[in-house]
């Protein structure tokens, strides 16, 4: 994985605090915690309530007014080898084989060490939240929907999503709660890390909702504050991307990163951001919300359309039976996002092409307005491909010599340039169409680097004492490198924030 260049640093450090809020004059909890974790979502919970049943008191700092964080937004889809639901369904299945599938989908680009690590315990973590009131879809576990399919069906997720995961999160908390081992402080926004003469981590300096400034002083202190999906200046800083959508929780402001880094920390792993494809977007004032979602994979939809870069020229093979292959053909386009051409035949005779968006509903009628009045942005129609073109903003010469060179390929009389065999229909028939998509994401591939037990560490691999880290804080670019697999960005953090619980963090 790649350092943090010099560059980066700079900007991670330069919005980091100064050191104002952990000047002596400011409140101080007169309690010295064993644990203090910084979020209250997928990694934190785990991380607090297991510490909590080793008989460790534990703080915990939550920007929001709830628990919960990302897990109120997603669809809590999991992955997990060697668990009870597999068992239960005859599925022969293991940690080094879901390791191995994870490599194979990242093209040997996830940190082995870490993805060792999740891959190890989420069958563990797993088998707690079914243990524990959580109920998987009956037809789960799958070998994959909307990713790359894994070897083994191992991905399984409730009917309500993220929020069947945190209800057993939340009822496993509460008696720690009530008890007092663990003091949960919402509406509290963790400024600065506090480090000693030497160097090591010792407490978070906060700003409560009063906006009175206060330390919270702990042996072991444990970043799980979500990454930067809500921070567009972030994003590119670290991804060299554009962030089109903001359609993530939005405490997701990269603060744990600054803290890492103003303490001696890095980042790695931006350089395998991997966008998603197919997003239909509601304006351009970007990042902005999802308007629809264009249905482009084959396999659940066979591709009448063309799609096409900015040139005109298309630039995969539409009917590849494969996730990674759209999302990785994306990922090279200057501003990561292309055009879907078709005619009015391929209009009134093909499978829906744009569906529902990300909570943002969209029918057939949606696409008919749009095409008709011209009021949302995307959507572009005319009588010639030329003027088809020009509409979109796309090369005229080169969008009228692609689907030239497609209809000749269509009728049987060439090989299509790109090998494709679905093509039902030649684009002939005016008027001709076209819709916009863009990239779009949820996790950040970028974050903090840690050890083999999750400790914070510096460029020269040495570890930040007393400081750890777990979640998206850790990056999507880590764990499953540059690819996009099933499961694998809930289950790790609560893996790995189970095993800070479970084991690793001391007294």
């Amino acid at each position: 994985m790649s350092a943090f260049s010099k560059s980066k640093r700079t900007f991670i450090k330069g919005a980091a605090a100064t050191g104002l809020f952990a000047r002596a004059g400011h409140a101080v909890d007169a309690k010295t915690y064993d644990v203090v974790i910084v979020g209250a979502g997928n990694a934190g919970l785990p991380a607090a309530i297991f510490a909590a049943q080793r008989g460790l008191s534990v703080a915990v700092i939550e920007t929001a007014s709830a628990i919960g964080g990302t897990l109120h937004l997603s669809s809590g889809q999991m992955s997990a080898a060697g668990t009870k639901l597999q068992k239960s369904k005859g599925i022969d299945d293991a940690p080094q084989i879901h390791f191995d599938d994870v490599m194979r989908i990242s093209k040997g680009t996830a940190d082995p060490v870490l993805l060792k690590l999740a891959t190890d315990n989420a069958a563990p973590v797993f088998d707690w939240l079914t243990d524990h009131g959580f109920s998987a879809d009956p037809k789960h576990p799958v070998t994959g929907t909307t990713h790359e399919p894994y070897s083994r069906a191992r991905y399984a997720w409730a009917k309500d999503g993220g929020r069947a995961i945190l209800a057993v999160l939340e009822d496993q908390l509460n008696p720690h709660l009530k008890s007092g081992r663990v003091t949960l402080m919402l509406t509290t926004e963790a400024k600065e890390l506090i480090t000693d003469k030497s160097g090591a981590v010792v407490g978070v300096a906060v700003e409560k909702n009063d906006k009175q400034m206060q330390r919270v002083m702990g042996k072991n202190v444990v970043l799980t504050s979500g990454g930067y999906m809500f921070n567009p200046k972030m994003f590119q800083e670290l991804e060299h991307a554009p962030l089109h959508t903001n359609i993530t929780y939005p405490y997701n402001m990269g603060a744990g990163l600054t803290m890492a880094v103003a303490v001696g920390g890095y980042i790695r792993g931006g350089q395998n951001h991997t966008p998603l494809f197919g997003a239909i977007l509601a304006d351009s004032d970007r990042p902005t919300q999802l308007r629809g979602m264009a249905r482009h994979f084959p396999g659940d939809r066979p591709p009448w359309e063309i799609i096409v870069d900015r040139a005109g020229q298309r630039f995969l093979r539409e009917d590849i039976l494969s996730h990674d292959a759209y999302e990785q053909a994306l990922a090279k386009q200057p501003d990561e996002k292309c055009w879907m051409v078709f005619d009015d035949e391929i209009y009134s005779k093909a499978p829906r092409l744009i569906g529902s968006g990300f909570g943002s509903p969209w029918s057939p009628e949606d696409t008919a307005d749009a095409f008709k009045t011209g009021d949302v942005p995307y959507f572009y129609k005319a009588d010639t491909i030329e003027a088809l073109a020009v509409k979109a903003g796309l090369d005229a010469k080169g969008l009228a010599k692609t689907v030239a060179s497609y209809n000749l390929a269509q009728s049987g009389k060439a090989a299509d340039a790109m090998g494709r065999k679905f093509m039902p229909r030649p684009i002939a028939k005016a008027p001709f169409y076209a819709v916009e998509t863009n990239s779009w994401g949820l996790t950040s591939y970028a974050g903090v680097a840690v050890d083999g037990d999750l400790r914070v560490i510096k460029q020269d691999g040495s570890p930040i004492k007393g400081l750890y880290a777990a979640g998206e804080l850790l990056g999507m670019g880590q764990m499953m490198g540059n690819s996009v697999c099933g499961g694998m960005s809930v289950t790790p953090a609560l893996a790995l924030g189970r095993l800070l619980g479970h084991k690793i963090l001391k007294a």
